[in-house]
């Protein structure tokens, strides 16, 4: 496995908890914290945070009879239906003593990620239907950047290509775009937290998974047929997106990502 450096200086006690609170990116859904196993794990979107629930949910169940995944915490929430929510003094105290747990993270080929949150959020929605979160928020939003700018995909019911999407995403300032599409770098706000370890999505997904598992006690032969099924794939068959000159605007869009995680800038010709 790759080791990818991280530079986090996590504050202690409770500035560093209220420092994390307010980041526009914290989200206790996408936060695992296992407080006594001093274990947690920051998801990122458009990698692999799907397959990671879902694992863990029915890990839970197979290994440990656990058919609420919150434990009754969060009755009137519905994603604590879907996902181990922790208690609230258990975020509190991971972030008020980080040096006590081991941080965990997995990130992707911006190139492929990108693509990714193109395909899934906007290429087929004029066709098939845009979820209701995009509907509300995004799209609306990228429909009226394209008019004021002339572009495909401003009117209604047209298809939005990825050119379009891109030149939307450039328009955005670092650090405030949506989690899909900004970079990993503020979206696991690795300002603020030093992880033990960053699993790339490419190669090292399945064994991150088990490592991970392992450090909460997911283990033994229900646990391994969890882990062998294939999940949320993503489609292999997608026509190419990117030519020279994308790949460069994607190159200086998430510079700090190619830095960051070590990706090669020319990988996008693999895709």
């Amino acid at each position: 496995m790759s080791q990818i450096p991280t530079h986090g200086a996590p504050a202690p006690g409770w500035p560093g908890f209220f420092r994390i609170l307010g980041r526009r990116h914290f989200s206790p859904f996408k936060t695992y914290v296992h407080r006594e196993r001093r274990t947690v794990v920051v998801l990122n979107p458009k990698v692999g945070t799907k397959s990671f629930r879902q694992a863990l949910t029915d890990g839970m169940r197979a290994v440990f009879g656990v058919t609420d995944p919150s434990g009754g915490r969060y009755r009137l929430f519905k994603k604590a239906r879907e996902f181990q929510f922790a208690r609230i003094r258990d975020y509190a105290h991971a972030f008020r003593f980080p040096g006590e747990y081991h941080f965990y993270c997995f990130v992707r080929n911006p190139y492929a990620r990108l693509r990714s949150a193109w395909q899934n959020k906007f290429a087929y929605g004029h066709e098939k239907g845009y979820s209701r979160s995009i509907r509300r928020r995004e799209l609306p939003r990228l429909r009226a950047f394209a008019r004021r700018a002339d572009l495909p995909g401003g009117m209604e019911g047209s298809a939005i290509p990825f050119t379009t999407f891109l030149d939307y995403v450039e328009s955005q300032p670092a650090g405030q775009r949506d989690h899909h599409w900004d970079d990993q770098y503020h979206v696991l706000l690795m300002d603020d937290i030093r992880y033990e370890r960053c699993f790339r999505m490419e190669g090292e997904f399945q064994a991150g998974l088990q490592e991970i598992f392992q450090r909460i006690g997911l283990v033994g032969p229900a646990m391994d047929r969890i882990l062998a099924t294939e999940r949320n794939v993503s489609p292999k068959d997608e026509s190419p997106v990117y030519t020279d000159e994308l790949a460069a605007r994607v190159r200086r869009l998430y510079a700090h990502d190619f830095a960051t995680f070590g990706y090669d800038v020319e990988s996008w010709r693999g895709l």
